[in-house]
């Protein structure tokens, strides 16, 4: 039977929120510059109170499915949030299949092109797609679980090649223009954390759901914040805003007694299996959006990865058209991941405190 604990949950929101925004962390370091650690830490605040603002309504409304919470206004309503929360979805999920594969060409094999790299995606999601929930369960554990070791092991493994002196001087030009527009980019990228609302409904209980989320939003953040101090400390903002993938080159400078050089393994399994997890939970949240229409689950499942497919292979045939509109993805992704839910979540609470009042 498909069930969810508060520690399961705590993988489901790393799974979907922390892969993201350190990928492709110079698009914010060039609107940032040396000051996108600070920046990413006022919008961290934001997106937590935002966070556990939705959690504590689900708490005391007792109310852990988001399409009940959606159509709590009404029902044309509830079919356009619901609607403009899964576009949301499957913008993640072409993310997802697009960063991945351009990643894999651009590091790592130049001359395999990028829809081939797609198919290595793709085909085996589709497979773990048409399983049951607890197949994703055990897959999200595990790679989250190794991913962090990894990412503990790579951090201790280049502290010292950073610079902190880069950092300085904080914010020694005030908040600027590109400083604000990096605040709400950055806080795009993370509401991705919307992805895991779907499973929500999965819960047995709310005990230490509170801690549990709220514990994970740290690491999450940390993590966020720790890698764009430590690509600014290593490369310097000016460069570190001008590579494509910054973490990747910096992975390449481990090195151990002048001889073992393998930091390059904990970027490859980091962007290959966090980028797979968060395709599956996107694409898994719109089949239980939906999981009331859809009459053939394989079809669905068939058609929605060919569009993938199209969509993220028109999106990495040009490398800088690519970073362009994940740039304007963050954006985007404030209104179905921030926007609508801070709406549906409200009228759901007020709703129901008022059913409650009427009911005493």
């Amino acid at each position: 039977m498909d069930k969810l604990s508060s520690k399961h949950f705590m993988f489901f929101i790393l799974g979907c929120s922390m892969i993201a925004l350190r990928s492709y962390s110079s698009i914010f370091v060039r609107l940032g510059g040396r000051d996108t650690w600070i920046l990413a830490f006022f919008a961290s605040i934001i997106f937590i109170v935002i966070t556990m603002y939705f959690l504590n309504i689900c708490i005391k409304s007792q109310t852990f499915n988001i399409k009940d919470i959606f159509f709590s206004s009404s029902n044309w309503l509830g079919q356009i949030y619901m609607f403009i929360f899964a576009v949301g979805l499957f913008s993640c999920a072409v993310e997802s299949a697009s960063v991945e594969a351009s990643s894999i060409h651009t590091n790592f094999f130049l001359s395999t092109p990028n829809w081939y790299c797609l198919l290595f995606l793709i085909i085996p999601a589709a497979y773990i797609l048409t399983k049951q929930m607890n197949t994703i369960l055990i897959l999200v554990i595990i790679t989250v679980t190794l991913t962090l070791v990894g990412d503990i092991a790579l951090l201790a493994l280049v502290s010292k090649y950073l610079d902190f002196n880069y950092l300085l001087p904080i914010l020694g030009e005030g908040m600027t223009k590109g400083n604000w527009i990096c605040i709400f980019l950055v806080l795009g990228s993370l509401s991705s954390v919307a992805i895991s609302f779907p499973f929500l409904k999965f819960l047995t209980k709310e005990k230490g759901l509170k801690t549990d989320v709220s514990l994970s939003l740290i690491i999450c953040v940390s993590l966020v914040i720790s890698s764009l101090i430590s690509i600014i400390t290593f490369f310097g903002p000016a460069r570190a805003g001008n590579i494509f993938y910054p973490e990747y080159v910096e992975a390449q400078r481990v090195q151990i007694a002048h001889f073992l050089e393998f930091g390059e393994i904990f970027y490859i399994f980091r962007s290959v299996c966090m980028w797979f997890i968060k395709y599956l939970l996107s694409s898994y949240g719109i089949l239980l959006l939906y999981e009331d229409k859809i009459k053939n689950k394989k079809i669905f499942i068939g058609i929605f990865s060919v569009l993938v497919f199209i969509c993220s292979w028109y999106l990495t045939e040009g490398q800088y058209f690519l970073f362009y509109s994940l740039k304007l993805l963050q954006g985007f992704l404030l209104i179905p991941f921030i926007i609508i839910p801070v709406i549906a979540f409200t009228t759901h609470y007020f709703k129901h405190k008022k059913s409650v009042k009427i009911y005493k």
